[in-house]
């Protein structure tokens, strides 16, 4: 009748749960068991955040191909939203490599302490053409709050390739 201080649970009730049943044992739990387990949710997790393009359906068939295991691409989705993984649709911005980058972020940096005067005689060109990749349907990207414009969660434009856009 010691077993209350090994299961943390008050005497009181270790007492009343013996004189019911005459054992100390739980009994089955009633209800659907676990479909994945702290193991299996970290792997979708992981998946998630490697690939956040990567659909429900295909993390579901990579988990049966992986852990042998067949689940619900719902099941993959409640155990995202769990997680803080939610599905959105991409941000569209234009695909800038990384040398690129360095560069306009050194230009900008180079400019960022001029006066008034001096933006005031600087001309402004707004008319560029983009052209967004490929017309593949709606895109969705597995990600987290306050990560939308991370560059793994964009959905890349490039410059005169096809059916344009003026901004």
């Amino acid at each position: 009748m010691e077993q209350w201080r090994e299961t943390k649970i008050f005497r009181l009730m270790c007492e009343i749960w013996f004189k019911k049943t005459n054992s100390a044992e739980t009994k089955q739990r009633s209800g659907c068991p676990r479909t994945f387990s702290e193991l299996g949710e970290r792997w979708i997790v992981r998946q998630a955040h490697i690939n956040p393009k990567t659909s429900a359906v295909k993390l579901t068939l990579k988990f049966k191909s992986r852990l042998r295991k067949s689940v619900n691409p719902e099941t993959v989705r409640i155990v995202l939203k769990k997680h803080k993984y939610y599905g959105r649709v991409p941000r569209r911005k234009p695909y800038i490599s990384k040398a690129n980058r360095k560069a306009r972020l050194a230009f900008a940096k180079m400019y960022v302490k001029e006066s008034t005067e001096f933006w005031k005689n600087a001309i402004f060109v707004d008319e560029s053409k983009y052209n967004i990749f490929g017309s593949d349907g709606k895109q969705k990207v597995w990600r987290t709050p306050n990560t939308a414009l991370h560059i793994k969660n964009l959905r890349p434009t490039v410059k005169y390739g096809g059916a344009n856009q003026l901004v």
